[in-house]
């Protein structure tokens, strides 16, 4: 799951990790598809090939391994990120349309997100966590 450019992670998290993936409670948003996507067609712009070539085959095999648990878009998840994105907008944050969707899916699925980038996604008022203060979730 965790991308091989940005693999540095602790054993307690990948332990962590493994056991609420085992328990089906590990997803993963299209959009995040989409951002992996545009990383590695920006590489290929910049000339860094093989790199670009490794990220492809890493994102190949987890959208095929996480193919039944890569969460869409519906009008539901759509309406709550226009809503998130408007009050942050308001309050002087310009997040993107793909943080924004991300949140809104997550909170319409009654989610938490994992990642490194908290600060993108606390202006939203929803569950997020870094990987070790997810250690600490059930």
């Amino acid at each position: 799951m965790l991308s091989p450019a940005r693999a540095e992670a602790s054993a307690g998290f990948l332990e962590w990790l493994e056991r609420v993936d085992s328990e089906g409670r590990v997803f993963l948003s299209v959009v995040a598809i989409h951002e992996i996507e545009k990383g590695i067609a920006l590489l290929e712009h910049k000339g860094a090939t093989a790199k670009a070539a490794g990220l492809k085959v890493w994102l190949a095999g987890l959208v095929a391994a996480y193919d039944d648990k890569i969460i869409p878009i519906d009008a539901s998840a759509a309406a709550v990120a226009g809503q998130l994105e408007a009050r942050v907008l308001s309050a002087g944050h310009d997040p993107g349309m793909a943080d924004a969707t991300i949140a809104g899916i997550a909170k319409a699925q009654g989610l938490v997100i994992v990642t490194n980038n908290t600060k993108h996604f606390i202006a939203f008022g929803i569950a997020v966590a870094t990987p070790n203060e997810a250690l600490k979730l059930v």
